[in-house]
């Protein structure tokens, strides 16, 4: 792996634990335990996004919008740059421009959840409406559903390059 895949891996960790350590925990406490929406892998209702936002208190919903956005509008992106290394070194030739394609529409489906969720999280309970809570939502799931994608090209990519390698070793 070049020397950039190791320094966008240190970025893209340090991301992540700064998220899962510091800002979700700390949101999720100000809210009453109520898991972030972006965090719901099944999506939500507009009945659930009234319900975290009553429960969000306003340092939960300043941190939210402060530190916990940035690092997740930064946070895809060098994930998807990540997963494209990887991917690249599994499946060297055409198949990484699919694979590609597939990482990139992560991103964006990522970063558009976030925008929604944003402009959820600035609306309040009283501004919130049901096609803003869907708007999300269908991001939300469009997210996870891509994420699962990627994890299971990950995995058969794994395998396929475990079975090659075992077949040259023979």
């Amino acid at each position: 792996m070049p020397q950039i895949f190791w320094i966008i891996l240190a970025a893209t960790l340090a991301a992540w634990l700064a998220m899962n350590l510091w800002t979700a925990p700390r949101i999720e406490e100000t809210a009453g335990g109520l898991r972030l929406l972006d965090m719901r892998f099944t999506g939500y209702s507009y009945e659930e996004v009234r319900e975290f936002l009553s429960a969000l208190d306003d340092e939960g919903a300043a941190l939210h919008l402060g530190a916990q956005f940035w690092l997740d509008m930064v946070f895809p992106p060098l994930l998807g740059a990540v997963i494209f290394f990887v991917f690249r070194w599994l499946f060297p030739g055409l198949p990484v421009l699919v694979i590609g394609i597939v990482s990139l529409s992560y991103v964006v489906a990522d970063v558009l959840e976030n925008l929604a969720v944003a402009k959820i999280l600035r609306a309040g309970v009283d501004g919130l409406t049901p096609q803003m809570a869907a708007t999300a939502n269908q991001w939300t799931t469009v997210k996870w559903g891509l994420a699962l994608v990627g994890l299971a090209m990950l995995i058969i990519g794994i395998a396929l390059r475990l079975r090659r390698n075992r077949s040259a070793d023979a």
